[in-house]
């Protein structure tokens, strides 16, 4: 497991920013609890569902670089963990929060693959997939410990990193309180000139592709759809994302976010009927726009988590599944889609 410390600046409630370089502490703790990569992903999971950060070992274990004992006694609240990892030479990343109570050892409502040693409780809990560029995260997770301390005063890289996670808390509590950033310029397009048939556009309307029995059920599906895409282009939005769409001649995909070549269909129900319409959708989406797209990430949208035989289905061919979670989004993809 990677981890590491460092002190900074401090962030006091949900929608406040008070700085205490005194004070504060910063910890990065792995989302790899027991070295076990078969979990990583029901963990991710875990933590962004549960605004928490989970340890392995013991709260009184004070071997193993004393990583639980740290953990569970020493990390205290107003303190901020970010959960992340070096995996594959590339870093890997979860997300941060503020430490809010003491350490504890459940964590209800919210399936965990074991019994951890302790867990922290993380609000505000900001989920995070992705760091900006530029941003040397990689380069400050090169050790197998599972805490270790940095030194932002005397290691440029390291101040750099804190810097990102106050700035980072600081305006995602002001979005919050509705003072969003500027909007973005015109989208660019996706793709090479002369292909006019596929195209990247903003996210509109969404159409429903298969037919029901009544009027009305139909005009609650596309709603309760639109609903969906569009709180998850807001979650997204929250991570510096962008979801766009792509137009198919006549048809319309319900998202694409073109930095990730995440291809994106939305259903109004996990049902085994809803998810065989959404695979067909994606295919042909996926074939139909090959020359300019490539070969995208396929992933169904739908407002709860599937059963474990239709995400193993899914997963089967390819396809991946993502649902809301309370004010979150997971996805069975370790963070692919979220």
């Amino acid at each position: 497991m990677v981890g590491l410390l460092l002190c900074a600046t401090s962030l006091l409630g949900e929608n406040s920013y008070v700085a205490d370089q005194k004070n504060r502490c910063y910890w990065v703790v792995s989302p790899n609890l027991g070295n076990d990569e078969t979990t990583v992903s029901a963990w991710r999971q875990a933590s962004v569902g549960g605004h928490a950060a989970f340890m392995g070992y013991q709260p009184d274990d004070r071997e193993h670089g004393a990583s639980g004992y740290k953990f569970a006694r020493v990390i205290k609240p107003g303190d901020v963990v970010l959960i992340a990892r070096s995996h594959g030479n590339e870093p890997e990343i979860v997300g941060f929060g503020v430490v809010k109570g003491e350490f504890q050892r459940t964590l209800k409502g919210v399936q965990l693959p074991y019994q951890p040693g302790s867990i922290r409780r993380l609000s505000p809990f900001l989920p995070r997939s992705r760091v900006p560029n530029g941003m040397p995260l990689g380069s400050v997770l090169t050790w197998t410990r599972a805490l270790a301390e940095l030194h932002p005063k005397t290691n440029s890289t390291h101040k750099k990193l804190c810097e990102w996670l106050e700035l980072t808390l600081k305006k995602d509590a002001a979005w919050k309180n509705g003072h969003k950033q500027e909007a973005r310029g015109p989208k660019k397009t996706y793709g090479r000139k002369g292909q006019a048939d596929v195209k990247e556009t903003p996210l509109g309307t969404f159409q429903e592709d298969y037919e029901v029995r009544t009027r009305a059920t139909v005009k609650t599906a596309k709603k309760r759809e639109a609903k969906l895409v569009a709180q998850y282009a807001r979650w997204l939005e929250r991570q510096g994302r962008t979801l766009s769409t792509v137009l198919y001649k006549k048809l319309r995909c319900d998202g694409y976010e073109s930095a990730r070549r995440n291809l994106i269909e939305a259903k109004s129900s996990a049902s085994r009927e809803h998810l065989r319409m959404a695979v067909g959708q994606l295919f042909d989406y996926s074939y139909q726009g090959r020359k300019k797209l490539g070969e995208p990430h396929l992933a169904i949208l739908v407002p709860e988590e599937p059963s474990r035989d239709l995400k193993g289905w899914l997963a089967s061919l390819g396809i991946h599944s993502i649902w809301r979670s309370k004010h979150d989004f997971l996805d069975t993809d370790n963070g692919q889609f979220t």
